[in-house]
């Protein structure tokens, strides 16, 4: 500690952390700060620490916090005290408690002079026991009779200017004991407070006893000030709460946008690791780029390329998002996808998804194709898809400073030259994904492809389209024969009905012709 430094005991400190526990780990917060992990009851710290707890929560919770703090800062002291023999001033008070129910005003106020009297001296100890400073008689109490029912209570310690309510909260804690069958009734009537070069802080009040004969336990009276000031506290404290949820939501929302949905929900979790780690797992690989996109774009306004890029990512990533996904990155005009971490449903399962959001996607291409033609975009987007299955490295990549959450090995590298090698409009992966999806699509087996870096040939396989679609085109002709056979059914039921009703009508035309002739 420094030549002039005021300290504070370590049961001062954890009073005051007491206090605070209801908000939370603020008062943890700031002891982090100042490089400590747990409080000595026994040694000396810095006030400072308590002045910046009291900052913190006036910052955060308003006033009234402090208020609250104060009305319970005797209650902090009382193991301590009751250690030492107890206060006095309560030795005194129940003692005396009879000559404060005397109906004679004198007597009254005889008794309250002495309780002050007491409660002043026990005050400045307290303060003695708790702030030690390097100059004698810094700190203390004092009270001064002013009047019959007016008081001056002077406060000396080491605490921030800003905290005089804190110590008018701690003043109204004793001064609520006056109240009995003869209630007084507090007020501050006069407030003053300075503040040396060195820390400490005188505070000054004018107090004011108002007899008030309404019938009043000193207790309830106490309990009543600390409730009001708690309910005002919380209410603070909720509002704090919520605008710090806002925050979070807002923060969440902005988040989320820059990292993957499944990243993020974890993260939101607390389950996310943010250590440099990685981990070896089975994942399938996704690749995608607009073929000709260089020249395509140079032919296209800026603000015309800005729209249907903007449009294209947009429906390409809620397809991804919808097939659970995790976006790795965009790199220029492609976009770079994984399926098995965080989160996985299983290698196949895995697999069967990349396959089916791949199809989605080209489909959503072509209505993409038919409105940008219509809206005069003469050589519209075309994609080209590259899938791959097998181990790669998963993990945060990068420094202390920045980490990028990604995937790297050369399973990764063999999925983005799929991508290359293909034509537009068309998904080509490799045997390791179709071993897993052969059994929900239609494919044509290509060329096995050379690459460099990779010890095999890489088998390729061009998907053509679901299996089930042609089932399912059998299934509409199947619907719409059965349908065309009821309607020729009943027609021809019709046309019964009518051939029996024209018989009917012949056979009546020929009787009536007999019946002419005869």
């Amino acid at each position: 500690m420094g030549k002039y430094e005021t300290t504070l005991s370590g049961a001062a400190i954890t009073s005051t952390l007491n206090q605070m526990s209801m908000i939370g780990d603020i008062g943890k917060e700031i002891l982090k700060k100042f490089g400590i992990k747990k409080i000595n009851l026994s040694k000396e710290y810095s006030f400072k620490i308590r002045g910046a707890i009291h900052s913190e929560t006036r910052k955060r919770f308003g006033k009234d916090a402090l208020y609250f703090y104060g009305l319970t800062m005797m209650d902090g002291y009382e193991k301590i005290v009751q250690a030492q023999g107890g206060f006095e001033i309560d030795k005194f008070y129940n003692k005396n408690y009879k000559d404060m129910n005397h109906k004679k005003i004198q007597i009254a106020r005889k008794f309250r002079n002495k309780f002050l009297e007491i409660y002043s001296k026990e005050l400045g100890d307290m303060t003695k026991k708790t702030i030690f400073t390097p100059i004698e008689n810094i700190v203390g109490s004092s009270m001064k009779i002013l009047d019959k029912d007016k008081i001056e209570l002077t406060l000396t310690n080491a605490v921030l200017l800003e905290n005089e309510i804190f110590n008018r909260g701690m003043v109204t804690a004793a001064l609520t004991l006056l109240n009995s069958k003869w209630n007084f009734k507090l007020k501050f009537i006069k407030s003053k407070s300075k503040q040396d070069s060195r820390g400490w802080c005188k505070f000054n009040w004018e107090i004011e006893f108002k007899l008030n004969k309404d019938k009043v336990n000193p207790f309830d009276k106490k309990k009543e000030l600390r409730d009001v000031a708690k309910q005002r506290f919380i209410d603070n404290v909720l509002v704090d709460s919520n605008r710090l949820r806002k925050q979070s939501d807002l923060l969440a929302i902005q988040l989320g946008k820059f990292i993957p949905p499944q990243m993020h929900k974890e993260m939101m979790n607390g389950n996310f690791s943010t250590d440099i780690t990685t981990r070896r797992k089975k994942l399938t690989i996704f690749f995608s780029d607009i073929k000709n996109f260089t020249d395509t774009s140079e032919k296209l306004q800026p603000e015309d390329l800005t729209k249907y890029l903007n449009e294209y990512f947009s429906e390409m990533t809620k397809i991804a998002l919808e097939y659970g996904a995790t976006i790795d990155k965009y790199i220029g005009d492609a976009v770079m996808l994984f399926f098995g971490d965080p989160t996985s449903k299983g290698e196949k399962e895995d697999a069967i998804a990349c396959v089916e959001m791949s199809l989605k996607m080209q489909e959503k291409m072509s209505d993409l194709k038919k409105k940008w033609l219509n809206e005069g975009f003469q050589k519209p987007f075309e994609i080209r898809v590259g899938i791959n299955t097998g181990f790669c490295n998963v993990g945060n990549f990068g420094s202390e400073q920045r980490l990028t959450y990604t995937i790297i090995g050369g399973e990764v590298n063999i999925a983005a030259r799929l991508e290359t090698a293909g034509d537009a409009g068309k998904i080509l992966m490799s045997n390791e994904t179709y071993a897993h999806v052969k059994e929900i699509v239609d494919v044509k087996e290509l060329h096995s492809i050379k690459m460099k870096g990779v010890s095999r040939d890489v088998k390729v396989f061009e998907v053509i389209g679901r299996k089930n679609a042609n089932i399912n085109k059998i299934k509409n002709f199947d619907k719409n024969t059965k349908f065309t056979n009821k309607k020729i059914e009943d027609l021809n039921k019709k046309i019964e009905t009518i051939d029996k009703q024209f018989n009917v009508l012949k056979t009546l035309i020929n009787d009536l012709n007999k019946q002419r002739l005869d």
